[in-house]
């Protein structure tokens, strides 16, 4: 009787039976396989079964399917992250925005000063006109002071 090939050599065959029904195989790596096949009959008809399928498939004609099949694309994967981006965008620009607005309308230890010492105003008239023309610039953003 003849010597058993333990099961990984007969994986292994299998992978390059594979890669035989697809022409891909070297010479010698179609010849060591074909020396198994010889050798190995559950190799053999696992050859024959794989050969069957494989001959039924490429034999088959294609079907054009009845339905429209829709995959989506890398685009649209790319208009999410740039969506998701300006919207990122948008939020840091609000609140960086929102803090400015808050820093320059909000009282602060220097202001307080300010305006204490501004309580003697030297031209009270002239004062108030720029008081009015700042605040009607700010309800009228368009216009130039």
């Amino acid at each position: 009787m003849g010597q058993q090939i333990p099961l990984p050599a007969c994986e292994r065959m299998r992978e390059l039976l594979s890669a035989s029904l697809d022409a891909e195989l070297s010479e010698l790596d179609e010849a060591r396989l074909q020396d198994h096949l010889v050798r190995c009959s559950g190799c053999r008809a696992y050859a024959a079964a794989a050969d069957a399928t494989v001959r039924l498939v490429r034999d088959t004609p294609l079907e054009q399917p009845s339905f429209a099949i829709v995959v989506p694309g890398r685009r649209l994967a790319v208009a999410r992250k740039l969506q998701v981006a300006a919207a990122a965008a948008a939020v840091v620009a609000t609140v960086g925005l929102g803090a400015a607005v808050g820093t320059i309308g909000g009282p602060s230890p220097q202001r307080t000063h300010t305006t204490a010492a501004s309580a003697q105003l030297r031209f009270p008239d002239q004062e108030l006109r720029m008081l009015e023309r700042v605040s009607h610039a700010r309800s009228h953003p368009g216009l130039a002071l």
